[in-house]
Parts: C-alpha cells; structure tokens; sequence
C-alpha cells in the first residue's frame, strides 16, 4: 500500500456510492508468507487480488454511504489498517475496470472512472496494435468437463504420472539410439512436402495441450468459461480459459495447472518418438516425427521459457510467489527511473524485501531484451513471408515500443506531481539521453570480427581405399606420429587371395604343361607360352592390388581418423575414406568470411588492423593462439573447406539442401587464411580438421554507425531495398 494518506484526486471520489457486486466471493491465498485476498466473480470469470486491509475497506463499502464516509469511519476505528485516499481511488478504479464494482448512480468526471476509461483505452489500443495474436472464443466447455469427472481423475492423478514417465523415459531413449537417423529426419522437417503435416501435428499437440490444462483446473475445482480459436501470426491454434487457476489456494496447484499443456506435449513426444523408432519411411512414420519434434521443441523453447509469458512464465511466478511478475518488474525498473533519473523522492518502490527487489530487477533486464529479440525475429520471419503485414508490423512495433513510451513520459512529466521539480526531472532526462546519444553517436568502441574455420596443414595426403576389403588390423591410432614406411593398416579380401592362388596353381600347370611338350607335342608350345606370359601378367597385377591392401605412411606426419577403428572387422568398399595424414610442420587456419563482414577486413585503411589476429580452436577455448600471417582472399567462394562449417556439420553456415556433402554454401563468402607457426599448436592433439574461431580486430567505430551498417546491410540484402 502507498504510504501518502491523503489524495488530490479524493475529491472526485469521495461522495461516490459504490460496493463490490453481489456475486464477488473471496478466498485467502497465502504469498510468501503474506496473507492476501482472492476476489472473484464467477459470473464474468474476473479475479482480483488484494491486501486484507484493503478487503476489510471493501467489505465496509455499503450503496447507502459515500466512499468518503466509509473511509472517515475506517480510518478513526483503525488508523493503521486502513488504505491511503490514492491506493483507494487506484484501487476502486482497477476493481471498475475488472466489472467487480456496483454504482447507485452515473457518475461524472470523477477519477476513478477517468482511471478506468484510461486503463480500458489502453487495453483496447493494445488489442488493436497486437493484430498477429486475436483470440476468438467460440464456446463453454465447462459443462462437458463436469461429466468427465471420474476421466479427468484418472488422467492426471499419480497412475498417469507413472505412465507419463514411462512414456516419455522409454521416448528419449529410442531416440538416443536412432541418432544417425534422427538427423536424416530433420533435413526435410521443413520441406514444402511435409508443411501440412508439420501443422497437422501442431494442431492436434496444441488441442491435447489446452485440454490436458483445462483436466487440471477442473480437478481443482476450477471452472473453464471459454475455450475458441487463436490466431497466432495468422495460424488458427485452438484455445481455452483456464485462469480459474488462479484462484486456487495452493501454488502446488496452481503450478501443475500451468505445466499440464508442457507436461502432455513432451508425453505426445514420447509416444510420436516410439512410434518414429519402431515404423519405416511412410506416412505414420512422418507424422510420429512431426509430433515428436513439435511436442519437444515447442515445450522446452516456448512453453518451457520463463522470459516469454507463456506456461512456464505462471509456473515460475506460483513457485516463486511472486504473482505478475512481469509487472512488477517493468515497475521496479520504472521506479529506479523515477527515483534515480526523474528525481522523484518519493516514489514507492514495488519490492517489499530484498529477495523481491534481486527478482524484479533480474528478472526485468532479461526479460526486456528477450522479448526485443524475440520481437526482432518475429518481425522478419513475418517480413520474409508477407511482406506488406511485415511493415505494417513493423508500424505497430515502433507504436508500442517507442510512441507509446514517449507519449507515456510526456503525461508522466506532465502531471501534478512534477509541478515543483519539472526542472530537476527534464535535466535528469536530458543528461541520461545524452549520454546514451553520445555512447551510441559517437564513442568509438573496440571492435573484432569472429569467423568460424578449421585448421588445416598446408601439406596432407588423403587415404582411400584402393582395394575393397575387411580390414582386420589398425597398426596405428588416431593422433599419432608416424615416420615414412610405417604400417597404418591391413585389409584382407578373401577373393582377391583365392584368385591369386588360382592364378599361382594354373601357372604351374601351365609350366608343367610345357614341360611334357618338349617330347609329346611340340606343336602345343607356341600356345602354352602365350598363356604363361599372359597368367604371369595376370599374377602380377593381382599381386599389385594385393599390396594396396596393406596402408603404409608415405611421409612423416600425423595420422587423422578418428572414427576407423569403430570400422575394425567390418567390409570397406573400393574409394571409402579411411583417414588422412598431416605433416605438423606449417598449419594454417582457413576461415569463412561473409559478405556482410567484408567491408570492415578490405579497403585501403584495413591492413594494419589485421595485425592483432587471435585464434581460439574448439578444445582449447581457453588459450589464444597469436597468428603470424594474415592472407585475405580477394574473391568468392561458395564451397566451404569442411563439412564442419556448415548447418548439417554443426557449424554456422547456412548450406544448401540438395547437396549431401554439405559442402556448398546457400551464398558465396570470402575466404580467410591464417598462418600459424608449428610451436604455438598444442602437442597430443589431432588437429587436422579441429574447428575454432578467428578473431581479427577492426578499427574503432562508434556503436550506432555499426548498427546503421548492419540495418542497411539487412534491407539489401533480404529485400533488395
């Protein structure tokens, strides 16, 4: 409560003649050890939540006396139990504003209904502005959950808890040994093809989460008053009203309540991922997929994010007992606004302990700059696929987000309160703004470009399988130094050895043959010559791709492979890769440099910035490794040096689809060469191929003209603008 006992704006309530409606019931409901009160009308399903000083107020309210006397007579039977006259003008207005307010007559020009115009204008507004998410409610299921009584608790009491577990541990375990084929899956998750049934999935996930919400609440004995069709960025996904829940005693309940739409989803996962595991290439092997990717990915990024007001949003302000987190937040931020900025002394802070304060101040910046980026891509996922509805977008974006505030402020320093310290508030506010101005506008800060690469050695043999075969032994493992001759692995062919022993056994026939020739029949000795010749050339070529079995070091290096051992006893066909091997003695750094980045690495004044250049690899994150040249490729390029770089490898080049090597690039880039000297690589270590990251220092520029660039760069580059 406000601790200003008396009010400007009484006047305009006090001989007003208002009580809570008839219908309104409350319950307590204890917050961090705090008793509140619970107001709710069931009729209109509104809630409302108030201190019990505050209830004790409303329940002495009566149509027969004016909101003036009530007070006077509160106030001198308990002084230090009742409202200041502002938190009972903000207080009568919210409850008007939420239909739990009865008048005797129409009243005019008085300040709670001047509030609750105000706060009814800016509901609407947002309504208006927030033209992607319109929720439509078609019908009442509440009737029909009452007859699903001995059902509902069924399924979500402990007996669904267990087969819930079950489900979902046995899910997450076919998939972890469907890994390689998972991945496979995924390439075509968004294919043109398989969109309808990626939605259908959707809609069905979205259906069953609403209901397993709507069990919940009616287990409680809560009440569901609606439920209808929500247009999300114009995609119908069904809806229904489940905020009885917070009316509930027990945030315990409250919780499992705003968790049952996640907790069904990752089941629905579960059960699409044994589906998935168990069936081949069709249609109920696809759409299995598609739920199991919807029922997991949606739960855990969306539902299962706390900084988006979605389910784990509620979950986390029941636990945490702090209800309209949100609100709070953005409020105590606005009070360090008030307080620290605009001078105001006396602006009352949201927090009541220091545990409230650490969670609204964290719990505000992270929140403010998840929903800027979330808002970010939103806006050019919406501008990418309708471009006239992304702009109008953008519109309502730069309303809500920069208008609305502004136009905020102005009636903030506008009002009574600043009529002695307008001053002290506008230079307050002009200094913060130049600052910011002047940090953005024109301190240049310290710069440097990241690029992602893999180190490669500037001399390295490729070893292929020349000859099929099983190959039964690996003289080497992966990592080690080898000197020129040494053997790295031996294959067998059983055909191959039985042709050469036929061969070897027709030979000497043959030479038996001609042996008996010389005094039976010398005619026969022109024929048997040309077939020996022709088996010893036969010999000899069968001996020749007999030795290409047996893979021997053809210079001093390192031996890559690190996966040919996990093929020890199994058949490698003629051209398969087994391994390669790398001399240590130069290594260089081959970096992917894109097109967006490229003006700040060429032009006349970039060559003495690329002195300072870093390299971080993947497992030595930890330690810089300084970069003794530095050599800019002057052209494009649109295949990548390693599959690693790409999407597909887990790099972070976007590569196109159709081709399976994930090699090819969707848009050309420049190339980056980094040169490295032998004794600054870390010893014991296999590093041909080892992926990292390439830091390269930029001259000094000031923030905005950075962001200015990259806005611009957007526009060209997406819309061609």
């Amino acid at each position: 409560m406000n601790t200003t006992v008396l009010s400007d704006a009484w006047y305009q309530v006090a001989d007003a003649r208002v009580a809570l409606l008839p219908t309104v019931r409350a319950q307590p409901q204890l917050v961090r050890g705090q008793r509140w009160m619970v107001l709710e009308d069931p009729y209109s399903n509104r809630f409302f939540r108030v201190t019990p000083e505050a209830w004790a107020f409303l329940r002495a309210l009566e149509r027969g006396k004016t909101v003036g006397e009530t007070w006077l007579e509160r106030a001198a039977a308990q002084p230090e139990g009742t409202p200041g006259q502002d938190d009972v003008v903000r207080l009568l207005s919210q409850l008007h504003v939420a239909s739990l307010l009865q008048f005797d007559e129409a009243p005019q020009h008085e300040a709670i209904f001047e509030r609750a115009q105000a706060t009814k204008r800016r509901e609407r507004l947002g309504k208006l502005l927030a033209f992607l998410y319109v929720r439509v409610p078609l019908w009442s299921p509440d009737r029909w959950l009452d007859g699903l009584g001995p059902l509902i608790g069924w399924c979500t009491g402990r007996a669904a808890a267990l087969v819930w577990l079950g489900v979902v541990l046995a899910g997450a375990a076919a998939v972890l040994q469907q890994l390689p084929r998972l991945g496979d899956a995924g390439q075509g998750l968004l294919a043109v093809a398989n969109l309808p049934w990626l939605y259908a999935a959707l809609a069905l996930t979205k259906v069953l989460h609403e209901l397993a919400h709507a069990f919940v609440c009616k287990r409680y004995g809560g009440h569901v008053p609606s439920a209808g069709i929500m247009f999300l960025i114009f995609t119908p996904l069904p809806y229904v009203d489940a905020s009885a829940s917070w009316g509930l005693r027990s945030k315990w309940q409250r919780a499992y309540v705003g968790a049952a739409g996640m907790l069904m989803e990752l089941f629905l996962a579960g059960l699409g991922a044994l589906v998935w595991a168990a069936t081949g290439d069709g249609l109920v092997n696809s759409l299995a997929f598609n739920v199991m990717v919807v029922g997991s990915v949606s739960s855990l990024l969306f539902n299962g994010n706390p900084l988006l007001r979605f389910d784990a949003y509620y979950i986390l302000s029941d636990l945490a007992e702090l209800p309209n987190l949100y609100q709070k937040a953005q409020a105590q931020w606005l009070h360090y606004g008030n307080r620290f900025i605009l001078g105001m002394k006396d602006s009352v802070e949201p927090a009541t302990d220091a545990t409230e304060r650490r969670w609204y101040v964290v719990y505000g910046a992270l929140a403010f700059f998840y929903r800027m980026l979330i808002t970010a891509t939103v806006l050019l996922f919406v501008l990418d696929q309708w471009f006239a509805v992304g702009v109008l977008m953008a519109i309502t974006t730069l309303v809500m987000l920069v208008l609305m505030p502004l136009g905020k402020l102005r009636t903030h320093l506008a009002s009574p309160m600043f009529e002695r310290a307008r001053t002290r508030a506008l230079g307050g506010l002009a200094l913060v703004v130049g600052l910011l101005w002047a940090g953005v506008a024109w301190l240049p800060l310290p710069h440097a470009v990241r690029l992602a690469g893999v180190l490669e050695a500037e001399r390295s043999q490729a070893y292929y399988a020349l000859t099929p075969g099983v190959l039964v032994e690996l003289a080497v493992r992966h990592g080690q130094t080898l000197a020129p001759g040494d053997l790295i692995a031996r294959l067998v062919n059983p055909d191959l050895e039985h042709a050469l022993e036929t061969t070897r056994l027709q030979i000497d026939e043959t030479e038996a043959l001609q042996r008996a020739a010389l005094t039976r029949t010398p005619a026969e000795l022109g024929p048997l010559a040309g077939r020996l010749q022709a088996l010893r050339v036969r010999e000899a070529e069968l001996a020749a791709i007999a030795l290409q079995l047996e893979l021997r070091a053809a210079h001093a290096g390192e031996w890559v492979a690190p996966t040919l051992h996990e093929r020890r006893g199994g058949w490698v066909d003629r051209g398969q890769p087994l391994g390669e091997l790398v001399d240590r003695a130069r290594w260089r750094f081959t970096a992917v440099l894109p097109q967006s980045q490229a003006a700040e690495l060429f032009g006349p004044a970039r060559p003495e910035v690329l002195q300072g250049a870093e390299l971080r690899l993947a497992s030595q994150r930890g330690e810089a490794l300084p970069v003794s040249r530095l050599l800019v490729v002057p052209y494009q390029r649109q295949r990548l040096a390693s599959p690693a770089l790409g999407f597909s490898g887990g790099g972070e080049v976007a590569t196109l689809p159709t081709d399976a090597s994930g090699l090819t690039a969707s848009e050309p880039f420049f190339e980056i060469r980094a040169e490295l000297a032998t004794p600054q690589l870390p010893e014991g270590l296999a590093l041909q191929g080892l992926s990292g990251v390439l830091r390269v220092p930029v001259a000094a520029r000031p923030l905005g003209e950075r962001l200015g660039d990259a806005f611009r760069q957007l526009l060209q580059k997406r819309y061609s603008l």
